[in-house]
Parts: structure tokens; C-alpha cells; sequence
């Protein structure tokens, strides 16, 4: 038994050991499936730190946590991170990855930040996905290999932001906790959610819904996949306190949803209504005492689509309401609230609002309100609204911090009849509002607003838009020792005719701390004294002569910042006058971000600009001592002050320009800054015309010389922003030229190493990329270069040409007066052919360079002879196989291909070597024919010595007798002769040798004496 149990323990050590190690073993396969996955099927950058394997995390599945990962967006996003997460975690089934498949058990988002956004031209950031090749209708099968088995999702501690600038709309979600299951791969299953949401803020269509909201969602879903249907078996949405709950079934075909949904409020506490007030809910809600009930009912029933809407209903009863914090003396009570809305349609127009009911008291003040509206375009509507209270015990009611308000406030209205602006009607009207001994003081400004007084009323009798009146009698208030005072009316809604003056000062900074812009930034003093008489028709008909605006302004220490413009704008001394026609500022100074400029100029059709977006004409002279256009370019621009530099690091977007301006700018500047480059003496006119700025006559010194441009820059397809630049230079420095100019850069990289100076008259065009670098793909143009002073230094194209070539004078070459010509083609510098002469020494140039670096140059050599050296000359004869001799120049062409870093020079041909060619053919002919000539004569003497030895031989055999001697000396002559002649042969090859290796082999250094 113990045997057995030390067996057993051992196997699970092994097991246990197997299933630490074994996720190690398959790690770099498992990533390298990641990462092809990620090319395959993502446009855009992915990144992450680091991939993790592990079998004990969600045992016995096999997790996969990806740590710091990021997805970052092609253009025009590449500056935006559409998703990071802290960890990103898959556990995937054992069994189906050692089977082919990937059958996901578990997700797991941690700490996750999401982006989602959608341009005005209507791109989105989150379109990264590479599509399917597969075109066809789909099966509503999941992928081969692919089975989406998941159990359980989760997020933690999540923020997402969506942001649609076509429809001014953003939604903000922080700290979200989620989880979810459901087995997705089933037709039909269960899907579990379970939502947390600490704040949620919703601004749709420029309207501000609700604003750090809590929101939760708990939901089981019953889903089927095939008939498209989704089953609210168990649903509750809860807004700070305030819970619904939600029963009911919608089903999806194609683009409509068929839909019967019916909600209540499972609770009936009063408090929880009162929730949805913001500033009760952010002030001590929990303290707050609340009685009464409430119910809320309705039902969504019907077809949902691009045309129609289903019916609904929606009921909701306050019965005997009431709210108070313990610490104040009184509060809300007596509140009775009878509401229905209802539309049995399926047309939102028909939508019926009937205020059977609403009562309460503020404190001792009662408000009594009912009102019945039929329509939503025409309204047939019947409302009476009175009530009275102080503001005193407003604030007590609903706190505002560091706030103190002062003053009877009353409203009393009746309306019955129909609005409808096509045929001209407005309900019969009797309206009246006024605040009397007003007082507002803040804790933010030590003087308050006193002295506030006003009335006004809305009346119709007859129930037209041409007979309605709005009177403003009296708007009046006092704020250190400064009195500002209005009144006036506007009359017949129809044509909308104003008449209203306005006198005094007002403090910006005072009145935007009682009346706070979100966002916004507003301060300074305004003195004006202004009437203005007029109607929009003249307006919209430009016949400003029957406008009778007149007056003047001044502004004092005015600044002005947003969430549009956070540079901001400031002005230390500005003052204006108004006609009819235009807006004359006769003096301006102040601050755009932290550039100083004064300006004084006309605008002309401001009125129809400020009320009806109409186009602004204008013209202005503008000087400044020092601009820096970074700022005014940057995707993520920050606030900055007068004299304090913009973020550095702040990435330049595509700026777009408003179609409504139609500008000219007499500019001149001492300095401006664009990029690194300081330009400085700048003087030009800038014209901004239907959504494009254009730059005529505009000169400025900048990079050691004069530059002079004129040219458009068109953002009207924000995608692909487009540029039109002549540019005439004059002495410009080719270091400076480098480091500042991109154009620079990419197509004239050489002139990293060049010293000197050049002059240029060019013309360019292209697109821009989303961060205004110029897409080098789409460059055309064309021009002249003249290199002035021009030398290389310390480049590997030199270095190379030297080490290919042994011409050390190339390292002195001069590019002194050389005038080239070029031109680029989507991106490609073109350059024909041109000379450099220095030294007795002189090269054609010619070729052209791509946008990644490539390059294929021809360089035409003609050289001194005499000053190459034996070097070079032994060079050459390896090229050609030719010798330099008696030549007193050499011509021979190069090509210089590769890359700038990494040349290659390739010998081509050599004219001077095709000239040497029928000299050397005449000396070896000669040679050979003298080396034949001896041969011969040696190999005939040999023959003959040969032969007369072997007659001798023969004679001495002869003479003792031998038999058939005779027949075997001719037999040895005959093979004696035959071995001479191919002595001789022998002989001739070797001195054809000696011949040849004595005029093209290179000689070789004498061999040391070892004895000495």
C-alpha cells in the first residue's frame, strides 16, 4: 500500500510538473499563431509587452494573457489609441487546440480604455478589420476551426469613449464592471449580463442628457439565433436609484425590429425619482428624507425602422411627494404629478403629452401646472403654469455651493391653440415673468450682482406668428459700481422684428461664475452702447441698409478659451464700431495662444454670420512679433498662456477651415515658428476663401537665406488634404535645409553631408498626411537647383566612390555654380544629367532617387591620366583588361545604385578602353609573329642535330654488320622527328605566353632575397 501511494504521488509530481512546463513548450507557437493572426486580420498598429501561458489559471483550460496590449489606428488615426488594456485574457479548450480548433471558454478585459470615434466626413477609427474574402451570405455559422464555445466574459474596471462628430454627440462610461456568459455557438441560449456603470455621461446631438450618472444593467436574455429573437426574461436598468425593470421579446428582420417590450418600476419610493435631480443626488443624498409613492408603467409594441416607429405609452403618478434635509428649516411637499404620453402610431409626430397634474409646494409657495399637447411638428396645445416663490428659499431647497441668491420670482401663463410655423400660426398667449430685488452673490467673487430687475412678457391675441410680442420692459443690474441696462422687443415671429438697446458694462468673469458655459472660459470687461433695428428677412435678403445697427464697443483684459479653441484668445485693448454694414475694429491687441498680434480691419455681413452662419467678409492687417504655428496644429492641443511655450510633444492634425469665412490678411511678422524652424522678416497676404487658404506674395528670411512663396493648402476632402507651393529660394543653408524641412529629408537626402548653400525656383504639389506631413507618394513638381558653395563631407557615397575608384581627389569634389534640373513624380527626384568640374577634374550627374531610399544614379568620369595615380591605373586595367598608356585623359562610366547608407558602384564601360583596343591587338601580333619565327628556327636546327646524329649512328651499325639495322634506325629517325616537332610546338605556346603575360599580367613585387 505504501508502495502503491509513493507510485501515485510521483505520477501527480509528474502530472503536475508536465502541466507547469508544458504551456513553456508551445508559448512561441501559440504567439507566432497570435501575431499572423493580428497581420491577417487587423489595419493598424497592435502592441503588447509580453504573452503569458499558463494551465492552473482556469484549470483544466489553457490561458492565454496577453499583458499591455494596444491597438493603434491607421490615418487619419494613427495618433489615436482606439483600445488599451492592462491584460487581455483567452482560455482556450486543451483538447480543441490539439484537435486544430479554437474553442474559446473564457474573455477577460482588465483595465481596458476604449476610443471610438467618427469624423465629420463620416470615417470611424474602430473600421480596422481586414474583410472577408468570402462575399457571400453568410451562414451564421461560426469560421472553420473556430468555435466561439464562451462561458463567461469580463471586464474590470473599464472606460469607454465614443465620440461622433458628424452628430455632435458623446457618450462617456468610467469604471465599468461587466461580466457576462452565454454559450453563443448554441441556436438558442441563455445570455447572463451584469453591468456596472460609476459614471455615465451622455451629450447627444449638442443636447447634455444626463451627466455623471451611476447606471447599472442586469439582464437574462433568452437569445435565438436563427429566428433573430431577443427574450427579456429577467431586465433592470437602474439610473442613480431610479430602477426599471423590463419583460418582453424583440425580433430583428433585416434592418427593422419588431418589438414588445413593457417596463415598470418594481419599486414605489419616492426618493428614488427625486435621485434623478443632479444636485440633490451629489449633495448628500443619503441624508435626504423623502416620502410619497410613485409608479411608472409603459410598453414599447410595434415595427422599428428607418420610416416608422412602433406605438408606445408611458405613464407616470407622484402621489403625496415630499423631500427635505434634516439641517434646513423647510422643503418640497404637497407634490402630485399626473403624467401620461401615449402614441398609438407609428409616426412620432402623432405623439400626445397630457400634464393632467403637477403640484407642489416650494416651502410656502406653491406651483400648479397642467397642460395637454397634441403633435409634436403642429401642436394643437393647452397649458396654464402659475407660481411664486423666493429664491432664498430655492437654494435652501436645492444647495448651491458657495451661492447665495435673493429676489421674488413669479411666473404666470396661459396658451391655447395651435403652432404651427408652415401656416402661421402660435397659440393665444397671455405671459408674464419678472424677478424683482434680485441678488446674487459668490463665494468666487467678493462683490455681488445686486439690483437685478426684470420683466418681461409674451403675448398673442389672434393667434398668428405676425401678431405675437415678446417685451422686454426692463433688464437692469448693478455690479461694482457699474450699471448695465436693457430693454427692447421683438415682434411678429413670422418675420422676427427686433428693436433692442443695450448700455453699461458688464464683467464676463462675474456673470460666467453665476452663469457658468461648460467648458468655457470667459473673462474681461465690455463698454458698449449699442441699438439694433432690423428683421430677418432684410437679414437673410443682405439688405443691411434697412438694419439699422449702430453703436460702439470696447473690450478690456478679454479672454476667451473652450474646449473647441483651448489656446485661447486674448485681447488687452480692443475697440469697435457698428454699422448697418460692417463691424470697423479700429484697434485690437492682445494674445492667439501664446502669440502676440495687433490687427485692425473691417468685417463686413456680421450680422447674418452671427445669427444665420452666413458667409464673414472681412479684411485685416495683422502683425505680430512672434507666432508660433504649432499650436494651432496639434490633434491634442493644450492651453497655454501669452509668453508660454505649447506642448512640444503635441502631434500636428489635419485643420480644417470653415467654408462661412472669406478673408484677407495683410500679415506681417518678426518671427513665426513652424515646426523647429524659425522664419523671421515674414510679410505676405493671406486669403481664406470657401474652405481654403491661400499664401500670395509671401516672403520671409529663414535657414541662412530669402525664401518667396506663393500657394493654396485644400482640406475640403479632410481625408486627403491637398497643397499647391511655388517656392523660390535664395541662398539657403543645405545643413539647415535638412534638419527643418521634411521635403528635404526624404527627397534630397544627400544633403545631410553637404555644406554650402543652394538657390531654387520651384513648384510643388501633393496630399497631405493626417499629421500635415507632406505623402510623399502623391509629390509632383518641378524646378531648378543652383548649388552655390556646395561640398560633401564626411558622406558614404564618397567614401564608397573612393574605395571603388582609388581617385582620392573625389573626397575635394566642389559643387561651386551647378545648376540642376529636377523633377518629381508621385514621389520619385528625377535629375538630368549635369556636369561638375573641379580640379582638372569633371562628372556627369544623372539619375534619381525614391521615396524609400533607393537610387540609381550615372556618373559619366572624365579624368586627368596623369593625376589618377597607379592605383587607379591598375584599376582600370582589371576593369578593361587595358593599359593606360600614352593617354592623357580617361573617360569611363559608373553606376550608383542602393541605398544611401549601403551604395553599390558598378563599373559600366570605359570609351578610353575601346580606344586602346586596335593598339595592343598590333603589338601582340607582332610579338607572336617574332616568337613563331624563333621557334621554328629552333625547332628546324633541332632536327637537323637529330638527324645527323642518327645517320652517324646508322653508318657506325652498318660498318659492324648487325642485320636489318638499317630498317630500325629509319624506324627511330621517323619517331625522333616526330618528338622534335612537338618540342617545337611546346616552345612556340610558351613564348605565345610569355608574350601575353608580359603586356596584360600584373607585374609582380620581386621576391626578397632570403641570403641577404
Amino acid at each position: 500500500m505504501k508502495k502503491l501511494s509513493l507510485t501515485l504521488l510521483a505520477v501527480l509530481t509528474g502530472l503536475l510538473g508536465l502541466a507547469y512546463t508544458l504551456p513553456y513548450f508551445f508559448k512561441d507557437q501559440i504567439q507566432e499563431q497570435v501575431n499572423k493572426a493580428i497581420i491577417k486580420q487587423v489595419k493598424g498598429k497592435v502592441y503588447y509587452s509580453d504573452l503569458n501561458l499558463s494551465l492552473f489559471r482556469h484549470f483544466p483550460y489553457l490561458a492565454i494573457n496577453i499583458e499591455d496590449f494596444g491597438i493603434i489606428g491607421l490615418a487619419p488615426f494613427s495618433q489615436d489609441t482606439l483600445a488599451q488594456a492592462k491584460g487581455f485574457e483567452l482560455s482556450f479548450d486543451v483538447m480543441s487546440l490539439i484537435k486544430g480548433q479554437k474553442i474559446i471558454q473564457n474573455i477577460r478585459l482588465e483595465q481596458p480604455k476604449i476610443y471610438l470615434k467618427i469624423l465629420k466626413n463620416g470615417q470611424a477609427n474602430y473600421d480596422i478589420f481586414v474583410p472577408s474574402k468570402d462575399t457571400g451570405t453568410t451562414s451564421g455559422k461560426p469560421s472553420e476551426g473556430v468555435q466561439l464555445q464562451i462561458q463567461n466574459w469580463q471586464i474590470v474596471k473599464g472606460t469607454i469613449l465614443y465620440k461622433d462628430l458628424q452628430k455632435d454627440s458623446e457618450i462617456l462610461l468610467t469604471d465599468i464592471e461587466h461580466n457576462g456568459s452565454g454559450d453563443i455557438n448554441k441556436k438558442i441560449f441563455d445570455l447572463a449580463t451584469n453591468t456596472e456603470i460609476n459614471q455615465a455621461s451622455v451629450v447627444w446631438e449638442g443636447k447634455n442628457y444626463f451627466n455623471k450618472r451611476k447606471l447599472a444593467w442586469q439582464s437574462l436574455i433568452q437569445v435565438d439565433q436563427s429566428a433573430q429573437s431577443y427574450s427579456f426574461q429577467d431586465t433592470r436598468i437602474r439610473l442613480n436609484e431610479f430602477e426599471l425593470s423590463f419583460s418582453g421579446k424583440v425580433q430583428q428582420r433585416d434592418s427593422t425590429y419588431n418589438m414588445d417590450v413593457a417596463f415598470q418600476t418594481p419599486e414605489t419610493n419616492f426618493k428614488n425619482l427625486v435621485s434623478l435631480v443632479p444636485m440633490i443626488y451629489q449633495n448628500q443624498f443619503d441624508d435626504l428624507k423623502a416620502e410619497g409613492e410613485i409608479q411608472c408603467t409603459g410598453q414599447v409594441k410595434g415595427l422599428y425602422s428607418s420610416q416608422s416607429i412602433p406605438s408606445f405609452h408611458l405613464n407616470v403618478q407622484v402621489k403625496n411627494g415630499s423631500f427635505q434635509y434634516p439641517s434646513l428649516p423647510t422643503g418640497v411637499s404637497q407634490v402630485w404629478v399626473d403624467c401620461d404620453i401615449n402614441n398609438s402610431s407609428n409616426q412620432l409626430d402623432s405623439t400626445q403629452i397630457a400634464l393632467n397634474r403637477f403640484d407642489l409646494y416650494f416651502g410656502k409657495n406653491p406651483i400648479k401646472a397642467k397642460a395637454k399637447i397634441k403633435g409634436l411638428s403642429r401642436s394643437v396645445v393647452d397649458a396654464d403654469v402659475k407660481g411664486e416663490f423666493q429664491l432664498e428659499e430655492l437654494t435652501k431647497l436645492f444647495p448651491i455651493e458657495g451661492t447665495q441668491l435673493k429676489g421674488r420670482f413669479g411666473v404666470d401663463l396661459h396658451s391655447k391653440g395651435t403652432y404651427d410655423s408652415l401656416t402661421g400660426q402660435f397659440p393665444v398667449t397671455n405671459a408674464q415673468m419678472l424677478l424683482e430685488n434680485g441678488y446674487i452673490l459668490s463665494k468666487q467673487f467678493a462683490k455681488p450682482i445686486e439690483d437685478i430687475h426684470f420683466k418681461a412678457s409674451l403675448t398673442n391675441q389672434d393667434g398668428t406668428l405676425k401678431n405675437s410680442l415678446l417685451a422686454i420692459q426692463e433688464a437692469t443690474f448693478h455690479v461694482l459700481d457699474e450699471t448695465f441696462q436693457a430693454k427692447g422687443s421683438v415682434q411678429d415671429f413670422d418675420a422676427f422684428k427686433w428693436d433692442i438697446t443695450a448700455k453699461g458694462k458688464l464683467d464676463l468673469t462675474q456673470i460666467t461664475k453665476i452663469f457658468p458655459v461648460e467648458n468655457t472660459t470667459l473673462k474681461g470687461k465690455i463698454d458698449a452702447d449699442i441699438r439694433t433695428q432690423g428683421n430677418l428677412k432684410d437679414l437673410k435678403a443682405k439688405r443691411y441698409g434697412s438694419l439699422n445697427t449702430n453703436g460702439q464697443m470696447a473690450v478690456s483684459n478679454f479672454e476667451y478659451r473652450s474646449k473647441e479653441l483651448p489656446q485661447g484668445i486674448k485681447i488687452d485693448q480692443g475697440q469697435a464700431k457698428l454699422s448697418p454694414n460692417s463691424l470697423t475694429i479700429t484697434q485690437s491687441k492682445g494674445y492667439l495662444g501664446s502669440s502676440d498680434f495687433e490687427a485692425t480691419g473691417t468685417m463686413n455681413n456680421y450680422m447674418a454670420y452671427a445669427l444665420t452662419n452666413d458667409v464673414l467678409k472681412g479684411n485685416f492687417q495683422v502683425k505680430s512679433n512672434h507666432f508660433n504655428v504649432n499650436e494651432w496644429m496639434s490633434s491634442e492641443p493644450k492651453a497655454t498662456t501669452s509668453g508660454q511655450s505649447p506642448n512640444p510633444n503635441a502631434h500636428p492634425s489635419v485643420v480644417e477651415v470653415p467654408k462661412n469665412l472669406q478673408l484677407s490678411l495683410n500679415t506681417q511678422a518678426n518671427e513665426i515658428v513652424y515646426d523647429k524652424m524659425a522664419m523671421n522678416n515674414a510679410k505676405g497676404v493671406i486669403r481664406i476663401n470657401n474652405g481654403t487658404i491661400r499664401i500670395e506674395n509671401t516672403n520671409f528670411d529663414a535657414l541662412g537665406g530669402r525664401f518667396a512663396t506663393t500657394g493654396s493648402y485644400d482640406p475640403s476632402d479632410i481625408a486627403h488634404p491637398k497643397f499647391d507651393f511655388g517656392l523660390n529660394l535664395e541662398k539657403v543653408n543645405f545643413t539647415e535645409a535638412y534638419q527643418h524641412l521634411s521635403v528635404v529629408k526624404y527627397l534630397m537626402p544627400l544633403a545631410q553631408f553637404m555644406v554650402g548653400e543652394v538657390s531654387s525656383q520651384f513648384k510643388i504639389n501633393g496630399e497631405l498626411t493626417q499629421d500635415m506631413m507632406p505623402n510623399f507618394s502623391t509629390l509632383n513638381g518641378s524646378g531648378l537647383l543652383k548649388l552655390l558653395k556646395a561640398s560633401l563631407q564626411n558622406s558614404p557615397l564618397i567614401e564608397k566612390l573612393v574605395a571603388n575608384t582609388k581617385l582620392t581627389q573625389l573626397k575635394d569634389l566642389q559643387l561651386n555654380n551647378a545648376l540642376m534640373q529636377v523633377q518629381i513624380d508621385h514621389g520619385t527626384l528625377k535629375i538630368k544629367p549635369f556636369t561638375v568640374k573641379w580640379n582638372d577634374y569633371a562628372v556627369n550627374i544623372g539619375g534619381q532617387h525614391g521615396i524609400v531610399g533607393d537610387m540609381d544614379y550615372k556618373l559619366a568620369f572624365d579624368i586627368p591620366s596623369g593625376k589618377a595615380g597607379q592605383s587607379f591605373n591598375n584599376l582600370f586595367t582589371q576593369w578593361t583588361g587595358k593599359a593606360l598608356n600614352n593617354v592623357p585623359r580617361v573617360k569611363f562610366d559608373l553606376s550608383l545604385i542602393g541605398t544611401l547608407k549601403s551604395p553599390i558602384v558598378r563599373f559600366d564601360n570605359s570609351s578610353t578602353a575601346q580606344n586602346l583596343k586596335d593598339v595592343v591587338t598590333s603589338e601582340i601580333k607582332s610579338q607572336i609573329d617574332n616568337a613563331k619565327n624563333q621557334a621554328v628556327q629552333q625547332a628546324e636546327d633541332l632536327l637537323k642535330a637529330e638527324k645527323e646524329k642518327l645517320l652517324k649512328e646508322a653508318q657506325d651499325k652498318l660498318k659492324t654488320g648487325q642485320g636489318d639495322i638499317q630498317a630500325q634506325a629509319k624506324a627511330t629517325a621517323d619517331s625522333l622527328k616526330k618528338a622534335a616537332l612537338e618540342r617545337a610546338k611546346k616552345l612556340l605556346e610558351t613564348q605565345k605566353k610569355g608574350v601575353l603575360d608580359g603586356i596584360f599580367k600584373k607585374p609582380q613585387p620581386a621576391k626578397k632575397d632570403s641570403t641577404k
